[in-house]
Formats: C-alpha cells, sequence, structure tokens
C-alpha cells in the first residue's frame, strides 16, 4: 500500500538536530572519531538521549563528525542473510539522482522505460520541495524536478502497482549504484492470502508479547478501519506499528476486505522505512525478504515464496469481481429485456451495450490485465490462487 502523506523528508541530507547530547556538549576543536554501535540499550545508557526518537528502531548507529551541532547519525537496515531473499517484495521505491551533463527528469524517464512501461505522463504543480511533477500512468510513479535547493536532483517515486511493473530488479538495482543515486524509501511487504500466519489477530498478540520491540522501549501502536465489528468486519482494519518520525512504520491490514472482498482473510504486513538520517542499501531491490525478517523479531518466522504477480493477479481479481456484481445490480434487468426486445441475440445486447476503456476499479492494474486478460478467469486453473 502506498498511502498518501508528506514526503518532504525524502529529500533532507541524513543530519539530525540534537545530536551534541550524544557526547555530552558542543563540538569541540578535535574531530570526533567514527563510532558504530548496535543503537541497542547499553549505547542508551552511554548516552543521555532519548532512545524511542535516535535507537528505538533497533538499527545500527554509525555517528560520525559533521552536522549543524558536530555529530552525524545514520542509521543502517539489517538484513537476516538466513532468510530467503524473496520472502517479500518491494511495494514502494523512491529515489533522487542528479542526470548527467545538465539533463534533467526526460533523461530519467528515459532510462526507467528500460525498466518498466511508461505510457501516461500528466503533467502536475511542484511537489516535495520541487517546482514541477507529473504523475506517470495511473498510481504506477511520480517525477519531480526543478528548483535551485535541489542542484539538479530529479524524484522518482514507484507505487505499489510501478513495482508490479519492474522487469529486472538486479538491473535497476545495478542502473541505481552507477548513477550514485540515494533511496529516498522503500516498502517491503509479505502477503498471506490465506490469514493462516499473518492476520489482525497475530498482528495484536505479537506487538502485545513484545515481537515488535526492534531495541529501546515499545513502539506505540494505533489502529484504523472497522475495529467495531471485530472479526465480523466487511471493511478492514489496520494497525500501524512505530512512528513515521522515527523513519520505520509497520503495517498490518487486511488488504482484500480494502479492495472490496468483504470476507476476504487476505492479509499483508509491511514495513515503510524513509531515509531521514538512514542508508538505504541498493541490494534491498534484490533481498527485500531478508530485510523484511531483520525489521521486527517476530518477522524472522515468515517463509512463503512470495511472486508480485500472485498478488496483482489476486487484487484485480477481486476488483473484478466487485465490478461484474455491481453491473449485475445496475444493469442486469436492462440486459434481461434487451435480449427480449432483439429476441435473445446475445451480441446484439453486448454491442449496443459497449464502450472503450476498462472500469475505473480496475484500472490500476489494466498494465498487467492487457498482457494477460485471462487472469481474471475463476474457471482457469489457478487464477483465483
Amino acid at each position: 500500500m502506498f498511502e498518501s502523506n508528506s514526503h518532504d523528508d525524502a529529500e533532507r541530507e541524513c543530519a539530525v538536530g540534537g545530536g551534541a547530547s550524544l557526547a555530552g556538549g558542543t563540538a569541540d576543536a578535535q574531530p570526533r572519531p567514527r563510532v558504530v554501535t548496535t543503537g541497542r540499550k547499553k549505547v542508551a545508557e552511554r548516552h543521555p538521549v532519548d532512545s524511542s526518537e535516535i535507537f528505538g528502531t533497533g538499527e545500527r548507529i554509525e555517528l560520525q563528525s559533521g552536522g549543524p551541532s558536530g555529530i552525524r547519525v545514520t542509521r543502517h537496515l539489517d538484513p537476516v542473510e538466513t532468510a530467503p531473499a524473496n520472502v517479500a517484495f518491494l511495494d514502494a521505491l523512491a529515489f533522487s539522482v542528479v542526470p548527467p551533463d545538465e539533463k534533467s527528469y526526460p533523461w530519467l524517464l528515459e532510462q526507467m522505460q528500460q525498466f518498466m512501461a511508461i505510457e501516461t505522463i500528466e503533467y502536475r504543480r511542484g511537489l516535495y520541495g520541487f517546482r514541477y511533477s507529473a504523475r506517470i500512468g495511473e498510481g504506477v510513479a511520480v517525477i519531480a524536478w526543478g528548483g535551485e535547493s535541489q542542484r539538479g536532483k530529479v524524484f522518482f517515486s514507484l507505487m505499489g502497482q510501478g513495482c508490479s511493473m519492474v522487469k529486472d530488479w538486479p538491473a535497476l538495482q545495478s542502473w541505481l549504484e552507477e548513477h550514485h543515486a540515494s533511496i529516498k524509501r522503500a516498502d517491503v511487504a509479505y502477503d498471506d492470502f490465506e490469514g493462516k500466519l499473518v492476520s489482525i489477530a497475530w498482528a495484536v498478540e505479537q506487538y502485545q508479547a513484545e515481537g515488535f520491540n526492534a531495541g529501546g522501549r515499545k513502539p506505540r501502536a494505533e489502529c484504523f478501519g472497522d475495529w467495531l465489528d471485530g472479526e465480523a468486519s466487511t471493511k478492514g482494519r489496520t494497525v500501524g506499528i512505530g512512528s513515521r518520525a522515527s523513519g520505520k512504520y509497520a503495517r498490518c491490514y487486511e488488504k482484500g476486505k480494502q479492495l472490496g472482498d468483504p470476507v476476504s482473510p487476505w492479509t499483508r504486513i509491511e514495513v515503510e522505512w524513509r531515509a531521514q538520517d538512514r542508508h538505504i542499501p541498493y541490494d534491498i531491490l534484490t533481498r527485500p525478504g531478508q530485510y523484511l525478517a531483520g525489521a521486527y523479531p517476530c518477522l524472522v518466522a515468515l517463509n512463503e515464496l512470495q511472486s508480485t504477480i500472485r498478488t496483482v493477479s489476486k487484487a484485480a481479481q477481486i476488483a473484478y469481481d466487485r465490478a461484474v456484481e455491481n453491473a449485475k445490480s445496475h444493469c442486469g434487468k436492462i440486459v434481461n429485456l434487451m435480449l427480449a426486445v432483439v429476441g435473445g441475440d446475445y451480441a446484439e445486447v453486448v454491442n449496443q451495450l459497449i464502450r472503450p476503456g476498462i472500469p475505473t476499479r480496475i484500472e490500476p492494474f489494466s498494465y498487467h490485465v492487457r498482457q494477460d486478460p485471462m487472469m481474471l478467469d475463476r474457471q482457469l486453473k489457478g487464477a483465483a490462487s
């Protein structure tokens, strides 16, 4: 899920305020040594800081001289090497890059076409501190550029559907490295279509049992959605864990119900990282499962291999079924009457009713549906799996 929220922090540098307290005072004339810590309680005891803000994410902390207060703090993601690399998938990716030879956004759009289809571009006003922006496709990506303070950078953000359209993640990783791109955000997700391992009840249980404690004190939790009906909820519930202020945030939500299936057990757990004082490594593109497993203790047990195409197929199937049900409710009677008028000529009824395009509900999946429309046929083996 790619939520609509502020990305102003996406273009900030990795310096954070309050760093002087890590050394017990203001910066002196001597350069400070580089220190790498685990970011856990032992460090918090040595340095009088608020562990929930600096060390609460459980990630390794690197302290270096520099920044407004004399100390620069950088957090590092830690993968679990023993977890399968594709036990999860990338559901959002944002990065900034400086095009060569003073080129701008047309160069980046041209480059991205080798990794994904870019079909339509809608130009818009400024975004995330950039002077100009454009939306690519229907919920596929956004690109932003311009503004003296950006110093030639171009920002590119892939949403969930855009990530599902990437043809070659290893090649995109290599491209980011070659052009020294800076990853600003990465969301990694795991789907349980049957709700057997991951569910809302599981998330609540894990939170209460400190399964989401990754360092420092217990993270805060918040609930959204149809909670008053409990397990009988038809619209879906969400548990949010952590704080976006720390740049690391987990969500567990009933994906199937969110898409419109009131009885779907499909549940998703995802972790969102932002680079506001954190280094997001390039290989998160090709090892998302290992980074998800390392995000919280309770996620190490996730083991089912994931497929973005299967996820898209499942989501499109729910949207399609919902659209058919709505069409039956609104048009079923007139179709019945039209058949009587034209003497049972089904083709004539279709000719009179058909019009170009696909339903808005299915538009986000249009690229994949055009490539394989039979994915929506439940009678085909595996279509509804």
